[in-house]
């Protein structure tokens, strides 16, 4: 996600995307390889950079329960040897990137993955994780974040409980992350039933792990756009995040939407621009005087304001559209002797 060595790829995801999420560098096996020996500085500069240009990021994870994936030096270790390091590990993460995020993975795919269960004896121990994590970082909101949700469906009604369950016990979980590793064949109108199944939680969706496993770019393209439209429609989707977009550094390149070292969007690729920011975009231009009132239908989403008087952009405010609209005032007083030749730009 983040290497100023690219400029090609910092500049097609800058000119893309809102929102990041770091696949590898938060986890604690790269955060911490080697008990007491700290790696925040490689992933605390990207998410700066990231925080400097505007873009909002996930916090991808605390967690992570997989026997492969766990630190190497805990595998050995008693219960009661870890449970103390857990602590440790939540109050040095949040601390850490405090302020930064607008998410926390708190323990990833722990319906799938055991590991700290099963070492601590302890099957609850993801809610106190959730507890600890809120409490030390109560402003960044936690998630759950699971896999075979909807691109399969073994873990469907597991996760919908799980939420439930979180819900009932007070747990401060506020939302539910669902990754969407698609492979070439995938059903609609199955994909949306296991959504509406995990929605009945109550708790708004993210799509956290999008990517569509799909060697022609043709088709690719269209089953990204058939996809996004899925989820984009789905009033408890609130956000969605790539996998990945660039065959250069891609998990699943057959999946990424632009190629090569100039990172060049594929059919794919310019499907996704196209929906992202110009079909699902409002770019709107009104002429306005004093006391008017100007009234706008546009899709949720950050905007710009540009106001011009005379040829000059005299003021500008960027806002958001969300559930309840937005309301701006503005003040153009102070333009000259004939206000009524202002107009706004808004997109």
């Amino acid at each position: 996600m983040f290497d100023t060595s690219k400029p090609n790829y910092m500049k097609f995801f800058y000119d893309l995307f809102e929102w990041s999420v770091m696949e590898w560098s938060l986890k604690w096996t790269a955060t911490e390889p080697v008990k007491d020996e700290l790696h925040y500085d490689l992933p605390l500069k990207g998410v700066n950079e990231m925080l400097s240009k505007g873009i909002k990021v996930r916090g991808h994870n605390i967690f992570w329960g997989g026997p492969n994936v766990v630190p190497k030096w805990q595998k050995n270790m008693s219960g009661s040897q870890l449970k103390p390091l857990l602590s440790k590990h939540i109050q040095e993460m949040t601390s850490t990137f405090k302020g930064k995020f607008q998410h926390w993975d708190v323990e990833n795919e722990n319906l799938h993955l055991h590991f700290y269960e099963e070492k601590l004896q302890d099957p609850h121990i993801t809610e106190w994780m959730f507890r600890e994590v809120h409490k030390h970082d109560p402003h960044t909101q936690c998630f759950l974040n699971e896999y075979d949700v909807v691109a399969g469906g073994m873990t469907t009604q597991a996760y919908k409980d799980q939420g439930l369950q979180f819900k009932a016990d007070g747990v401060p979980v506020a939302g539910m992350g669902i990754q969407s590793h698609l492979g070439p064949n995938f059903d609609l109108s199955v994909m949306k039933h296991r959504l509406d199944e995990v929605a009945e939680v109550g708790l708004p969706i993210w799509i956290t792990e999008l990517d569509i496993d799909e060697y022609d770019a043709n088709k690719k393209a269209k089953k990204y756009a058939d996809v996004l439209k899925l989820y984009f429609s789905h009033p408890a989707v609130h956000g969605v995040l790539f996998w990945g977009f660039s065959d250069q550094n891609h998990w699943r390149p057959n999946a990424a939407i632009a190629n090569g070292k100039d990172v060049t969007p594929n059919a794919a690729g310019k499907k996704v621009q196209e929906l992202l920011k110009h079909t699902w975009r409002t770019n709107e231009t009104h002429n306005i005087s004093h006391g008017k009132t100007v009234n706008i239908r546009a899709f949720k989403g950050s905007y710009k304001l540009l106001l011009h008087h005379n040829g000059k952009v005299i003021h500008t405010e960027n806002f958001t559209v969300g559930n309840s609209g937005n309301s701006l005032k503005i003040n153009i007083s102070g333009t000259g002797s004939n206000p009524h030749v202002d107009h706004v730009i808004i997109g």
